[in-house]
């Protein structure tokens, strides 16, 4: 099973960020995510073997002694960094806590596979919203760098789920397999 641990968001923010990015959408030659499946991830885990996902599940389970905390929707970015963009996100102020949890996250998938095929790379809190499919004129550029979403109301994280994500033609589709509710 192709697998990942995530934050879900909530309706209340992805209404408010669809809102602010529906000018963009008709304006730009992007491959724009559905907001059904919008998501923090902590990490993405690859291929997963069924027998492996119970012991997955319960190593997650110590983690909802981590306590509950707010995210702050801080403006869109790009990846790569520099030069034509591949992917617009939304970037997240994500704060020590949600690094907190996306690194105890690594530590519970590591303690159950240490060689498995999950992401090792550093946690960076984001929500993509598309990704480029075709190079983009200069002029889309632009109005990408120039463009400000404003303020966005708080993202409460008060629980993460363990996700099962599956390609098709259609795009992706998301199964929720287990959530683990944080400590008010």
């Amino acid at each position: 099973m192709r697998l990942f641990v995530a934050v879900k968001v909530p309706e209340h923010l992805a209404s408010a960020v669809d809102a602010r990015i529906d000018g963009l959408r008709s304006r730009l030659p992007l491959a724009w995510t559905s907001r059904d499946i919008w998501h923090l991830t902590l990490q993405f885990l690859g291929e997963w073997p069924e027998e492996r996902c119970s012991r997955l599940q319960e190593a997650l389970l110590p983690l909802t002694e981590l306590p509950a905390f707010a995210l702050d929707p801080d403006g869109l970015g790009q990846f790569p960094d520099r030069g034509p963009p591949r992917v617009l996100f939304l970037h997240l102020a994500a704060g020590e806590e949600a690094a907190r949890l996306a690194g105890a996250v690594r530590e519970a998938v590591r303690s159950v596979w240490p060689d498995g095929p999950q992401d090792t790379r550093p946690f960076r809190g984001h929500l993509t919203l598309a990704r480029v499919k075709q190079r983009l004129e200069q002029s889309d550029v632009k109005l990408l760098q120039e463009f400000k979403i404003g303020s966005l109301p708080q993202w409460p994280v008060e629980g993460f789920s363990l996700m099962a994500s599956r390609l098709s033609q259609a795009g992706a589709e998301h199964r929720e397999l287990a959530f683990y509710r944080l400590r008010k």
